[in-house]
């Protein structure tokens, strides 16, 4: 977060070194004859040896205020002033006693030797001051910069953080098609632009040109990501504190190169962690595959041959059970085909194919088909009477209640029901299917629609594609899905198809 104190108090910033200022001279001018009319005013009631005291006064508060060039001047000036007004022979700079001579010299040793150590006193206090406003605003760039995730977001609080640093402008450019282009709109010569590409070409910092000399105004520093030169940034140092300012700026960019790698790698892993996530999702829904086709398969395979080689001398019971596995493991085959082809045609760009259909129809359907398929199982269809309008794909939507009775039958004790309830709103119709199975735990009810999400109370065979594709056709269909469990007794789960009714959605 930037901080104007801070930018402020560097650029205000003035060593006692550094050339005097006009303010500062007329200033020290000011307190030595305010010092001398205040001596004029008490000259009958103050002693003697007390007036040069009060000129002490003025040398010392100009070197504290202004530095040391105004308190040596204040301290000439009290001399004088001193000697002009208050030594005999008075309103003359003659010096008519040996003893006052003496007194005077000793008054102009004591007023440099102040303004001297009051001038390195303002010098270290400076330079603290500077010290710790450079720290502030390195400390906000790197708090920024922490946060930062992309690399464009990194240049641009570079470049705000630099003009902070600096006290001046800042200008990026970065290299396109071989030629530097600026990113923001600045003001820049040709003689700027020359030494920014030479700082490019050359890899290494380059300084402004002196003041009085034609050439840059900027110093331009090259930015390193990648191994190679990403970005050139200009800065104009402010005359003050230039060393400082000089330390911050080197530090930033530093700083900065060291974000670009942080958010190159952390992107690098994110890749490497898509590409282990993707051969994860291959090989699992490879063995998957090998699975759920082998297994009907090798059923299929086996029942036919005994039928072509024992098929005359097996009892009829024999062969109508061998006959029933291969009606069986067919139907589970189709099914697992049509799950494999639903999520392709998800993952491909589902193609909906909407019409007004009456969910209820849709219910029955699938609650007819799943008892064609899961003989023994008891599935009940609470539906009511009344008509259900929906917008929908009437085969996808079948397909997905039929999953879920699928996946309710699994885990439903064979003695209990599975249950399909309809029920319709103003402004939504809700499907429901409800087992009492050993339910779901608490950790895996968000990640159950997940492709090939098997969780540790999974003992059936399958790819976990299931309930996948009810998620995505939902979704495709506008609606949502969701899970409850426990809702009997700490067990039992019910699934909730939550679809919008009444109006055509909008595409």
């Amino acid at each position: 977060m930037d901080s104007p104190r801070s930018a402020a108090a560097i650029s205000r910033r003035t060593g006692w070194r550094a050339s005097p200022t006009p303010a500062g001279l007329a200033g020290a001018t000011l307190f030595v004859v305010a010092a001398a009319l205040l001596c004029l005013l008490l000259d009958d009631r103050l002693p003697s040896a007390s007036l040069p005291l009060v000129f002490l006064a003025p040398v010392l508060v100009s070197a504290i205020r202004y530095g040391f060039w105004a308190g040596l001047l204040a301290a000439v000036l009290a001399f004088v002033g001193y000697n002009f007004l208050f030594v005999e022979p008075r309103h003359t700079l003659s010096v008519a006693r040996p003893e006052d001579a003496l007194a005077l010299g000793i008054f102009l040793l004591v007023a440099a030797v102040t303004g001297v150590l009051a001038g390195r006193m303002r010098e270290e206090a400076d330079a603290a001051r500077n010290r710790a406003d450079v720290l502030e605003i390195l400390s906000d760039f790197a708090a920024d910069l922490s946060g930062a995730m992309r690399i464009d977001e990194i240049e641009s609080l570079a470049m705000r953080h630099l003009s902070r640093a600096a006290g001046g402008e800042a200008v990026m450019l970065r290299p396109d098609g071989g030629r530097l282009q600026v990113v923001a709109e600045a003001n820049l010569s040709p003689a700027d632009l020359i030494a920014a590409d030479r700082a490019f070409r050359r890899g290494q910092p380059q300084a402004a040109t002196a003041a009085g000399w034609s050439g840059s105004r900027f110093s331009f520093l090259p930015l390193r990501g990648w191994d190679k030169i990403v970005a050139v940034y200009g800065v104009i140092f402010s005359e003050t504190g230039s060393a400082e300012r000089e330390q911050a700026v080197e530090a930033m960019m530093r700083q900065t190169e060291l974000a670009i790698e942080r958010v190159a790698f952390a992107r690098d892993a994110e890749d490497a962690r898509a590409v282990a996530e993707q051969e994860r999702v291959r090989s699992a829904l490879l063995s998957s595959i090998s699975h759920d086709l082998r297994t009907p398969l090798s059923t299929i395979l086996g029942s036919v041959t005994s039928l072509r080689e024992f098929g005359d001398k097996m009892p009829s019971e024999a062969r109508s059970d061998l006959l029933l596995a291969i009606e069986e493991e067919t139907e589970r085959l189709s099914r697992f085909v049509a799950n494999l082809l639903a999520m392709t045609r998800l993952e491909a760009g589902l193609d909906i194919r909407r019409e007004w259909v009456d969910a209820v129809d849709v219910a029955a359907a699938a609650v007819k088909r799943a008892r064609k398929s899961f003989i023994g199982a008891t599935i009940l269809l609470d539906a009511g009477t009344a008509a259900a309008p929906i917008y929908a794909d009437a085969a996808l939507l079948e397909q997905v209640l039929f999953n879920l009775i699928d996946n309710a039958v699994k885990y439903s004790p064979a003695d209990r029901p599975v249950s399909v309830t309809v029920s319709a709103g103003r402004e939504t119709v809700e499907f429901a299917v409800l087992d009492e199975g050993c339910g779901i735990p608490m950790k895996d009810i968000d990640q159950i629609f997940e492709k090939f999400f098997r969780g540790d109370r999974v003992q059936f065979a399958g790819g976990g594609l299931g309930l996948a594709i009810c998620r995505g056709v939902v979704t495709a269909l506008g609606g949502k899905i969701l899970a409850e469990s426990p809702v009997i007794d700490d067990h039992g789960t019910r699934v909730r198809v939550i679809l919008p009714a009444g109006a055509e959605p909008s595409t």
